[in-house]
């Protein structure tokens, strides 16, 4: 629906386009309300919360590498969630994963299936959140941001689809 205009949604559903517009502007400023704007936003480089979330990433980086779904699971919010998009383009999660046992599970499973020793990661914010770039040896790249809440991570998102990624230069 994002590559329709708002005359071809207003078509498919049977309604108006100002409807449409209408529906739109209150979805975006739902979806604005509901994010949660905490210390998870980026922030300064000499703020204590953003060295505590690189701290995080770094740990969580560390943990998923050696398998260590113990850990995973101690920086994952109980009940958070990993949100991937390979755009039907790459492999991904098709579905949004919950609970911190699911996902430490994923990405340990990731992991054993062929996380490249070569992979290049590039430390940094990713759309305002802590975050990381991911260059494979086989030229795919993908971004994972995480939206950080008392110390744990409440939710990952994953990117991987490259008509996204594209802008994003090799390592």
């Amino acid at each position: 629906m994002f590559d329709c205009s708002f005359s071809e949604v207003a078509s498919a559903l049977g309604r108006s386009e100002a409807a449409c517009r209408q529906l739109a502007t209150r979805a975006r400023t739902h979806v604005r309300e509901a994010r949660p704007r905490d210390e998870s936003v980026a922030r300064d480089r000499g703020d204590d919360a953003t060295t505590r979330h690189d701290e995080l990433v770094l740990a969580f980086v560390g943990a998923s590498r050696s398998g260590d779904v113990g850990a995973l699971m101690r920086m994952l919010a109980e009940d958070a969630r990993l949100v991937a998009d390979g755009g039907g383009k790459v492999q991904a999660a098709l579905n949004v994963i919950e609970g911190s046992d699911r996902i430490a599970c994923f990405i340990n499973g990731v992991r054993t299936k062929g996380f490249s020793e070569g992979t290049t990661l590039r430390f940094g914010p990713v759309n305002g959140l802590p975050g990381l770039i991911m260059y494979s040896t086989d030229g795919s790249v993908q971004t994972v941001a995480f939206e950080i809440e008392d110390n744990r991570i409440r939710t990952i998102y994953s990117v991987r689809n490259p008509d996204k990624l594209g802008h994003l230069t090799s390592a």
